[in-house]
């Protein structure tokens, strides 16, 4: 069986250290890239308060309540 997906995605760039867009675990935009990686909610909403964009397809800003 495979493990459930993350709740929260962070997809990087080709730079591991360039991040590219926070999204929701099951957003079809990002469901089978190798360049993403599982975090936790706390660590999703960072990522979003330190300007790293949300996913224009899933919204994640708007299910974490983080909006500008």
């Amino acid at each position: 069986m495979r493990p459930p997906p993350p709740e929260w995605v962070v997809e990087r760039g080709l730079q591991k250290t360039n991040l590219v867009a926070v999204h929701m675990g099951d957003c079809w935009a990002v469901r089978k890239s190798s360049r993403r990686v599982g975090v936790s909610r706390a660590q999703a909403v960072d990522a979003l308060r330190q300007q790293v964009p949300a996913c224009t397809h899933c919204r994640p800003d708007t299910a974490l309540g983080v909006l500008d």
